[in-house]
């Protein structure tokens, strides 16, 4: 099967938009592991996105866009392949402990990040074993 005919049958399923979900929540699975394993250091301010806003930003549009791949190349347009937003949490002065890294919610985080993208994995599976019995089925 050609690349041409290959991507015109994955564009045409949800497979794109889930690949951006699971793009997204592997990053934040990164984030919150970085605040884990800062929990004790410090001064370190702890990391997340507006994961709501970053997903709507990722499988919102439709259109066609440049992508740069490699860091050298000119971003053309809006095709800086701008990742999510970062957010450092904002300095308490009340803080008593080390950092503000709240470690229940990290792993409560990092618990419902997990499950979220097992979720999205075993939807993706999905639509390759039908796209997979589609090609199957048909005798050409």
């Amino acid at each position: 099967m050609s690349n041409i005919v290959r991507d015109a049958i994955i564009n045409k399923t949800n497979l794109p938009a889930l690949k951006r979900m699971m793009d997204l929540t592997a990053f934040r699975h990164k984030l919150i592991a970085s605040n884990i394993a800062n929990v004790t250091t410090p001064g370190y301010r702890s990391q997340s996105i507006d994961f709501d806003s970053e997903l709507r930003k990722a499988t919102g549009a439709k259109s066609s866009r440049l992508v740069v791949t490699d860091p050298k190349h000119i971003p053309v347009g809006s095709a800086r392949n701008e990742g999510p937003k970062v957010r450092l949490s904002e300095p308490s002065e009340n803080t008593t402990s080390v950092n503000d890294v709240d470690i229940d919610r990290e792993m409560g985080d990092l618990a419902q990040n997990s499950l979220l993208f097992e979720l999205e994995a075993k939807l993706a599976g999905s639509k390759f074993k039908a796209i997979k019995s589609a090609i199957r089925g048909r005798k050409i």
